[in-house]
């Protein structure tokens, strides 16, 4: 015990006189520990909320979305007497406590010209069957009495702020055509708002309105307002609340069973097991990334370490001179480092706390729900053993150097150089240190073999990536480069240490390579969208007749009396099949999508954002009741159609059909019997591929509306002058009721706010790596002070000032932040250039693709003045002090 005590003594004691240097190892370790507890914290509360209450993140034990009625629609408001009678027996034998169902469709709300949020039908008397909806407005609210008033709505806070509501507020809406509200009635209904609910509330459904927000209605509100319930977007769900002792798998079986017809019935277990094996790798992702913070402060010990033994050469040979063994030194140095692992994990462990706080609020925005957060005592003691143990393996290394440093040293004046480890021993050391930080992965991805296999991929992608770093430094400290003797002194000092710089160069490369990509991307994304939308396209606002009926009416007054409007044209989809060509089969499947279009003021505009015309004509008013067709060229290609040629199409009697193929599951519409002969009269190809409104095979309006019924969707494609564009809306959501309205700019605006989200995270993560080479480079100044301290104090004895020593600390670390910036920019924009040109070569079937790759050179001058900044930064707070020592004490004491 004596020995031991006497190890921890010494260690402590070293710690303590290390002072600066043992300060920014701490740093480097609670760097690392922070990413790591504030990961692991991060992925327990997406657990906790996620996997926590299944019952209350689904809605019941068991779920089932109820069967299409006969004739293909979906019931919103009324549960078929089937289903009420299976599910009232299942109650009645006492295999379920309770049920309740729920259904939604999309609403339009009168002055709100946003994407159409989701309306919600429940009955408030029994849902949720699970946990409780926490009101935000009124904040003690009850949402079951609340929704129980007549006529009252509750919203989700995303249309609370973004339409400013106010509790008592009355808004006008319609829906979907599924209340009976068609475009000819002009009703609307009037809804009181009596509160505000968050996304994620219990039983709503996870994957519907979350983006566009959304409002719930009761059943009896419902059936009040909306005396015809018909047709939904969606199946109606019903949540069971099953009874403590009944077996759910066999309920859910005998549910599908049931004549009346349910269908996906899930268990909440099987749900559960669905979420948990998708975050799965949400929490690989998570532990690999604040396992390289640790990798990150690992760097920071071993940097410090072997300055702490270099400048301790004499020391460590004094003691062993006085009988310190080796394996004694090796320890005491070994404990040392584990010492400063343990300070620093404690402070990472507070550290990290915060920093997942905060970076819940991104992951919220990912997942489009709030987090639950709390004490995660798990991450806590991850932090705590993986700082610990870490720090002994990684100042491993330096400690064993330590032991080898002879007694003889203590004889030579100025000897502060490390022995040679030796290349064999080194190689065996970093493999034990990859081995020990491989476990150390494989117990957090829960998967030995694949930590170790990735510990030791990653070692040789660091090591050649830090060669290559390496040799650029050599390379930049050849460069006959001056700007003065700071500069030059400068540039000498940055490649004295070139392993040191190039792990330091490593750290911020990474940082500002994936920042860099990022933001390239997300502005590649964004501004072809917004071009498409605000040019392109040739319109900025789309309306929606769901009914179809009198489209060609309300054109003409569209035309005439729409403040603003300067063209329209309208449009239609449905599906067909090819029956022939020129009397000849088509050779392959004719499923094919036809659209409809009229003209605006006799011209003929694709909504596609324009197409040229590759041979023959386009539309003309003559052709407004012709069997004649626009073929896109790359449709063309594929069936071997050109100008002239007779196309049979056989057109389906009921619509517009997402899948684009007749004889879908629950597509009860038919195609007309026999078929029509269609004269190809043009090939087109569009000027746009990012947005598809028509697909490749166009026919005059009136064809598709002659194939359907009422539910024949009619789109409107209006451009109207930006400055008249909100009474111009509300003039059009007027003269459309039962349908939707919106401004492309709010969908723009939407999009920006959707992928902002989900980029934050990533790049939040890339400014952590930013900042860690930062403290990296921080710690290397203070380090170089120290190893420098007889340079300096020669060079302020001879007459230099502190603004000369200082101003080659920064031309130094300015270098360092310049080539790292260089470096991880450039690379950056070259694998963001290279996304298109892989994309090209991969795609076999040769289609048009407009996805360019955008970058502002000005945006990558910001990002490298970011790094040089930070370097510099990072140089002030860490050399101020030590230029400020007398170079009498200097010399005094070196």
């Amino acid at each position: 015990m004596g020995k031991f005590s006497f190890y921890f003594k010494y260690a402590w004691r070293s710690v303590l006189r290390g002072g600066q240097r043992s300060l920014f190892a701490v740093i480097c370790v609670a760097i690392g520990v922070a990413a790591l507890v504030s990961m692991q914290s991060l992925a327990a509360s997406i657990q906790e909320t996620l996997l926590g209450d299944i019952n209350s993140l689904t809605g019941g034990s068991v779920i089932a979305r109820g069967v299409r009625t006969a004739d293909g629609r979906d019931v919103l408001n009324t549960v078929l007497p089937a289903q009420q009678e299976t599910l009232d027996k299942l109650k009645t034998e006492g295999q379920i406590q309770d049920w309740t169902s729920i259904s939604s469709n999309s609403m339009q709300i009168s002055g709100y010209f946003g994407f159409p949020p989701s309306l919600f039908t429940v009955d408030p008397a029994h849902f949720p069957l699970y946990g409780t909806i926490d009101m935000v407005e009124p904040a003690k609210g009850n949402f079951s009495s609340l929704l129980a008033q007549p006529n009252a709505i509750i919203v989700s806070k995303y249309l609370w702020d973004k339409n400013s509501y106010k509790l008592g507020q009355e808004i006008d809406i319609a829906s979907s055509g599924g209340f009976g509200l068609s475009s000819t009635s002009g009703k609307s209904a009037r809804l009181k708002v009596v509160g505000e609910i968050r996304t994620g509330a219990p039983g709503i459904p996870f994957d519907q309105g979350f983006i566009f927000g959304f409002g719930v209605i009761s059943q009896q509100t419902a059936a009040n307002l909306f005396p015809s319930p018909t047709a939904s977007n969606n199946n109606p769900l019903f949540y069971l609340k099953a009874a403590p002792s009944t077996n759910n798998d066999k309920l859910a079986l005998t549910l599908e069973n049931s004549p009346a017809g349910f269908q996906s019935v899930q268990t909440a277990a099987q749900v559960q097991k669905q979420i948990g094996d998708v975050l799965q790798y949400v929490d690989l992702l998570l532990s690999i990334v604040g396992l390289l913070g640790i990798l990150i402060g690992g760097v920071g010990v071993i940097n410090t370490m072997l300055v702490v033994i270099g400048r301790r050469t004499t020391e460590i040979a004094t003691v062993k001179a006085l009988g310190l063994k080796t394996r004694q030194t090796l320890t005491i140095f070994t404990i040392e480092a584990m010492m400063l692992g343990a300070i620093g994990s404690v402070v990472g462990v507070l550290l990290g706390t915060g920093l997942g706080f905060g970076i819940k609020g991104v992951a919220e925005g990912i997942f489009l729900r709030p987090l639950n957060w709390g004490f995660y005592p798990g991450p806590i003691l991850i932090g705590l053993l993986v700082g610990l143990i870490s720090s002994g393996v990684f100042g491993f290394l330096p400690s064993y150097a330590a032991g080898r440093v002879r007694p003889g040293v203590v004889l030579r004046q100025q000897s502060s150089s490390l022995p040679r480890v030796g290349g064999g021993m080194t190689f065996v050391i970093i493999a034990f240190m990859t081995l020990a930080m491989g476990l150390i992965a494989g117990v957090l991805v829960k998967d030995l073999l694949t930590g170790i296999i990735g510990a030791f991929v990653t070692l040789i992608i660091l090591a050649l990536i830090t060669l290559g770093l390496y040799m650029a430094v050599w390379v930049v400290g050849k460069i006959p480069f001056s700007i003065g003797p700071s500069s030059k002194m400068a540039l000498r000092s940055f490649s004295r240490h070139r392993g040191r710089t190039a792990t330091t160069l490593l750290v911020m490369v990474v940082g500002l390579f994936f920042i860099t990509f990022i933001v390239i991307i997300a502005d590649s994304i964004k501004e072809p969208v917004r071009r498409a939308f605000d040019t392109n396209l040739g319109f900025n606002v789309l309306a929606v007749n769901l009914t179809g009926s009198q489209t060609e009416q309300i054109q003409a007054r569209l035309q005439t009396e729409v403040p603003g409007l300067q063209k329209v044209f309208a449009g239609n989809n449905t599906n067909g099949e090819i029956n022939s060509i020129n009397g000849k089969p088509p050779g392959r499947g004719g499923f094919i999508n036809l659209s409809g279009r009229t003209l605006a003021n006799g011209e003929s505009l694709s909504p596609n954002g324009g197409q040229k015309l590759v041979a023959g004509r386009n539309f003309t008013p003559a052709d407004t009741d012709q069997k004649v067709v626009l073929v896109n060229q790359t449709e063309a290609a594929l069936y071997g159609v050109k100008v002239g040629d007779r196309v049979n199409l056989s057109l389906q009697s009921n619509g517009f059909n997402p899948t684009g193929r007749p004889g879908s599951p629950n597509n009860t519409n038919t195609t007309t019997g026999g078929g029509q002969d269609f004269q190809v009269i043009g090939i087109v190809v569009n000027n746009n591929s990012t947005f598809q409104f028509e697909r490749g095979w166009v026919v005059p309006y009136r064809v598709v509306a002659g194939a359907g019924s009422g539910n024949n969707f009619g789109f409107f494609y209006m451009l109207i002058d930006r400055n008249q564009i909100k009474p111009a809306l509300t003039k059009v959501q007027s003269m459309i009721a039962g349908g939707f309205v919106f401004d492309l700019g709010d969908l723009i605006d939407t999009f920006t706010r959707l992928l902002d989200q989900f980029l934050a995270f990533p790049l939040l993560l890339s400014l952590l790596s930013l900042f860690s080479g930062a403290i990296l480079i921080a710690n290397n100044v203070a380090l170089a002070m120290l190893e420098r301290r007889t340079e300096i104090g020669v060079l302020k004895a001879i007459g230099a000032k502190r603004r000369r020593v200082l101003n080659m600390l920064m031309w130094e670390s300015g270098l360092v932040g310049f080539l790292g910036g260089l470096i991880g920019i450039g690379v950056g924009i070259i694998i963001a250039l290279l996304i298109p040109v892989l994309s090209a070569a991969t795609n076999r079937g040769g289609a048009n693709n407009n996805f360019a790759i955008t970058w502002s050179p000005l945006t990558a001058l910001l990002l490298l003045a970011l790094g040089i900044g930070l370097a510099i930064a990072a140089t002030l707070i860490s050399a101020w002090g030590a230029i400020q020592e007398k170079p009498l004490v200097v010399l005094r004491y070196e």
